[in-house]
């Protein structure tokens, strides 16, 4: 199944993906409550760029959830690290072909928004082996941190490198 993606630009597109997070946040993390939803939400949105992923219908079927910081990890809107906090999809809409075009439409976003990204930085939970395994292949792990439901990796890989490998990639 295909989908499509937009930048979230108007308070009915952050209600979308607020609600959207609602009701699919055991995505997120299979404990993750009401309260960490909200709670998560009002902590990042300040902060966050939102992609919204729609079907074809223009029902929404996920989000990528990213924020730019400095090299002191503090928000900057045009800082050198992008922090990727968190891409979700509608279980029946993952494949490989629409994880490239989203992450193509990603980096490209991002390159255009913000010229002096550098890093790339994102984070998995460390008891989830496919996608340790998925994002090193891409990136290299530099440390642990303590998330909201646990204990995560964290990866990073040049800005440039990874923007160069997905405009290459069918």
């Amino acid at each position: 199944m295909l989908g499509k993606f937009r930048k979230c630009t108007s308070d009915e597109d952050y209600a979308k993906f607020t609600l959207y997070f609602i009701r699919h946040r055991r995505e997120f993390h299979p404990f993750f409550t009401l309260y960490d939803t909200l709670s998560h939400i009002f902590e990042t949105l300040p902060h966050a760029r939102i992609i919204l992923v729609e079907d074809l219908k223009d029902n929404i079927i996920g989000w990528g959830h990213y924020q730019y910081d400095n090299t002191d990890y503090q928000d900057e809107p045009q800082g050198e690290i992008v922090l990727v906090n968190s891409v979700i999809l509608d279980q029946k809409f993952r494949s490989s072909r629409l994880f490239i075009h989203g992450f193509r439409y990603l980096a490209n976003q991002i390159a255009e928004e913000n010229p002096s990204v550098k890093l790339f930085q994102f984070s998995a939970r460390e008891d989830h082996p496919y996608l340790n395994r998925l994002y090193s292949k891409f990136a290299k792990s530099i440390g642990k941190r303590k998330g909201y439901v646990g204990t995560e990796n964290i990866y990073s890989t040049e800005f440039d490198s990874l923007l160069s490998y997905l405009n290459r990639v069918n």
